[in-house]
């Protein structure tokens, strides 16, 4: 009896595999043809260039107040506190030297 039904549950697993594995098949997704590229206008090109460079100095700007701040934690009341203010505005003034930069550079931009 036991190898009655081992037999009989090998030959049904056997019989519907194929047609589990072409179900299993059936619901992946197929691959996309490739994109073309489409060409940017000449200002969208500009402002992607702004934004970009936008992002980098206020990448930098963050990683030197980091930087600044790690070397305060270092150092002791008075000169801590000098140390962090001094981080403080020289991260304020490159954002505010990055966010003039863009504006100049979207005002210059050509129009559309």
């Amino acid at each position: 009896m036991k190898r009655l039904l081992t037999i009989s549950v090998i030959s049904m697993a056997l019989a519907f595999a194929p047609a589990a594995l072409a179900a299993q098949n059936a619901n992946k997704p197929k691959p996309k043809p490739a994109k073309t590229m489409k060409t940017m206008s000449p200002r969208a090109e500009a402002l992607k260039k702004c934004n970009d460079d936008y992002a980098a100095a206020v990448k930098k700007a963050n990683a030197d107040y980091a930087a600044a701040v790690k070397d305060a934690k270092g150092k002791k009341g008075k000169d801590r506190a000098e140390a962090m203010k001094a981080a403080s505005k020289a991260k304020r003034d490159a954002l505010a030297a990055a966010a003039k930069a863009k504006k100049d550079c979207i005002a210059a931009a050509p129009k559309k």
